[in-house]
C-alpha cells in the first residue's frame, strides 16, 4: 500500500502582500510548548488519516507518497497570497496528467486561484511532480470568517487508464483589516499620508550640464575675440597687420632719419612671413602663384620691391627723396593686410 504522507505547516513570517505594510499585525507568537506540539502532531496525524481515506485503492498503487504543505491558518485579510503546495511522487509506469490541474479563475467569494505550477523529476523509476497553488484573498471580511481552497482532483495516468487523485482541501480565517470596534460606524479609517516621491540625484547632470555651459562660451568668446581683434586690426600673429601698425607710429615723425629704409625692411619680413620663405624680386610671380588673395595688388608690390633694389642694392637710379613717402608705404602696407584678411 502507498505511504500517503501529509502535514500542515505553519507560516513563520507574513504572507506577500498587494501593497507593502511596515507594522506587524498582532503580537509576536511563542514557540510552541510540548503540549501544543503535541497537538500539531495530533492533528498532523489526522490530516494522514483523511488524505489516505480520500484515496481510492488503485490509486493507492500508484501513489507513492502525497505530501501537502500549507502556510498559517489564520490572519488573512484581502490582497493577501497565500501558497498551497503538494508533493506527488508516484510510481514506476504512471505519469500526472498536466491537463488535470486546475484553470485560474475566482473560486467562491473569497478566493481566486492566481496560477498553478509544476515541476517535476524522475528519480529510480519514479516521477516527483511539485505542485503549487497560488491564491489570492479577493474579498475584504467584516469580522473574522472562516473560509478554505477547495479539494483538487488530479488525474494520474497508468497502464490501466487514468485513477483520480485528490489534493484535500485545507480550512483558514480572514479578518478585516481594521477591526470593526476601531472605527465609528459607516466611517472609513484614518489614512496613512502618501510617500513623498524620492529625491532623485541631479548632481551629476547638474555638472554635466555645467561643464558643458563653460566649453559653449569659452568657445563663443575665443570666436568672438578673435573676429573683434581682425575687426579692430588688433591680431597680433598677422605680418602685415603688425608692420601696418608700426607704420602708423613712424607717420607720427615721418623725418626720423632712416626711417623709410626701415619700414622696407619690416615690409620685406611680412612677404618673406606670409610665403614661409625669402621672397626676391625675380619670383615674385610663385608668391602670387602661391597667395592669389595678394593677386590685386601685383603692380604696387613689383614697384616695392624694385624700389629697394635700388636703394639696397643700388640697382639702376636710386630713389628720389620725394619718392620715399611713408604715406604709400602705409597705404601698400593696409592693402596688404586687408588681402591677407581674405577681404
Amino acid at each position: 500500500m502507498a505511504a500517503v504522507q501529509g502535514w500542515a505547516r505553519a507560516g513563520t513570517g507574513l504572507p506577500d502582500r498587494l501593497g507593502d505594510r511596515t507594522h506587524r499585525r498582532g503580537p509576536a507568537r511563542r514557540r510552541p510548548g510540548p503540549l501544543k506540539n503535541a497537538g500539531i502532531r495530533r492533528g498532523a496525524a489526522a490530516a494522514w488519516l483523511g488524505m489516505i481515506a480520500s484515496l481510492s485503492p488503485p490509486a493507492q498503487a500508484a501513489v507513492e507518497t502525497l505530501t501537502v504543505a500549507t502556510p498559517r491558518q489564520f490572519g488573512y485579510v484581502i490582497g493577501d497570497r497565500i501558497e498551497h503546495r503538494a508533493l506527488l511522487v508516484l510510481r514506476p509506469g504512471f505519469e500526472l496528467d498536466p491537463d488535470s490541474l486546475p484553470e485560474p479563475g475566482r473560486i467562491g467569494r473569497w478566493l481566486s486561484l492566481d496560477g498553478v505550477e509544476i515541476g517535476g523529476k524522475a528519480r529510480r523509476g519514479a516521477s516527483r511532480h511539485t505542485i503549487r497553488f497560488r491564491y489570492q484573498v479577493v474579498n475584504a471580511a467584516q469580522s473574522v470568517i472562516g473560509a478554505g481552497t477547495p479539494p483538487v482532483s488530479l488525474r494520474v495516468i497508468g497502464p490501466e487508464g487514468g485513477l483520480p487523485v485528490v489534493v484535500p482541501a485545507w480550512g483558514f480565517t480572514i479578518g478585516p483589516i481594521v477591526a470593526p470596534g476601531e472605527r465609528p460606524p459607516g466611517s472609513l479609517p484614518d489614512l496613512r499620508p502618501a510617500l513623498p516621491p524620492p529625491p532623485v540625484p541631479t548632481t551629476a547632470r547638474t555638472v554635466r550640464v555645467a561643464g558643458i555651459g563653460l566649453l559653449a562660451l569659452g568657445l563663443l568668446a575665443l570666436i568672438a575675440g578673435d573676429h573683434l581683434r581682425g575687426r579692430l586690426g588688433r591680431h597680433g600673429g598677422r605680418p602685415f597687420d603688425r608692420v601696418y601698425r608700426r607704420v602708423k607710429r613712424r607717420m607720427k615723425d615721418p623725418g626720423a632719419p632712416d626711417a623709410y629704409a626701415d619700414t622696407l625692411v619690416e615690409v620685406h619680413a611680412a612677404f618673406n612671413a606670409t610665403a614661409g620663405r625669402a621672397v626676391f624680386e625675380h619670383d615674385l610671380a610663385r608668391f602670387f602663384a602661391e597667395h592669389p588673395r595678394f593677386e590685386p595688388l601685383r603692380a604696387p608690390i613689383r614697384t616695392l620691391f624694385a624700389e629697394s633694389g635700388r636703394l639696397f642694392y643700388g640697382r639702376g637710379e636710386a630713389p628720389r627723396p620725394e619718392a620715399r613717402d611713408l604715406g604709400r608705404l602705409r597705404d601698400l602696407c593696409r592693402a596688404c593686410r586687408d588681402a591677407e584678411r581674405g577681404r
